[in-house]
């Protein structure tokens, strides 16, 4: 079901997609984010990826029409971002935030993707592939291309995924934190661990997670290879007192190394367990 907020701000946005389709040099156009998935809320921006067969001018990035306001991120790319001001100037108007990139650069990082090669940011393009919709351009063929190359998720990146953030090391530094009566610390190390978490169970489902904590509800995590109640639990890692959430999160890396065992035999999921197991005793004193 689309969100009435997606769907008022797909129709804000399609004059500024028209206009970057017809720029010269512009291979293709999408819609993407939550405005593509039909999710949106009040709080959305909106995002856009614009794919080049050269590099976009800055009075090309400069001149859209229709936008309240322009400012350019960065100069130097690929990728080039901008964000633009649909309504009002900043901060008020509608923010659509505009990725450009060359045709050529995204065909590269597919196919080093596609042979297992993680790059977070690669992740976070290919989920915005799949999600992508509103799809225009001389060339709009090309995402369909590239949404069809990253329909299946290579078992080579997942195993290359969950070697990398399975690797959790000193879960033992929430105490020392908590001993110090430093309750930010103490989230920051459960942040921390939730979110490597968080990449094992995405890549054991097959989804690109280059930002695994851009899913704008913890009920709305779609992750059938889990453990049991995840997102409530999750939860509870944060809402309960620190020694419980810490026991908490225990389990539920303890339980997600047993998913891996049973569906990735590839990793060595005994050299992941050590890693985590590893304890640091505190000294009272040296003799």
């Amino acid at each position: 079901m689309v969100t009435e907020a997606a769907r008022w701000r797909r129709q804000m946005v399609r004059p500024v997609l028209d206009w970057y389709a017809a720029v010269e040099g512009v291979d293709a156009v999408m819609l993407g984010g939550s405005t593509a998935r039909g999710d949106a809320d009040r709080w959305s921006d909106v995002e856009i990826g614009v794919f080049w067969r050269r590099p976009p001018t800055p009075a090309e990035r400069l001149a859209v029409a229709g936008a309240a306001e322009v400012r350019l991120v960065n100069v130097d790319g690929p990728p080039w971002d901008d964000q633009l001001y649909l309504g009002e100037p900043r901060p008020d108007g509608l923010m659509v935030e505009v990725a450009h990139t060359l045709t050529q650069t995204v065909e590269r990082a597919l196919d080093e993707l596609l042979k297992g090669k993680p790059d977070g940011q690669v992740m976070q393009l290919a989920q915005g592939i799949i999600d992508g919709r509103e799809v225009i351009g001389p060339r709009a063929e090309l995402i369909a291309g590239w949404q069809e190359r990253v329909a299946t998720y290579p078992r080579d990146l997942a195993v290359a995924v969950v070697r990398h953030n399975g690797n959790i090391e000193k879960f033992w530094r929430w105490r020392m934190f908590f001993e110090r009566d430093n309750p930010l610390l103490v989230a920051r190390e459960f942040v921390r661990m939730t979110n490597q978490l968080l990449s094992v169970l995405y890549a054991l489902n097959g989804r690109y997670s280059g930002h695994v904590l851009a899913f704008k509800r913890l009920d709305a995590l779609d992750l059938p290879l889990a453990p049991p109640s995840l997102a409530a639990r999750i939860r509870a890692v944060f809402d309960r007192p620190a020694p419980e959430g810490a026991q908490t999160l225990h389990d539920l890396i303890e339980e997600t190394f047993d998913l891996v065992e049973h569906h990735l035999p590839e990793v060595d999921v005994d050299l992941l367990r050590a890693t985590f197991h590893s304890d640091r005793k505190p000294l009272e004193s040296v003799d």
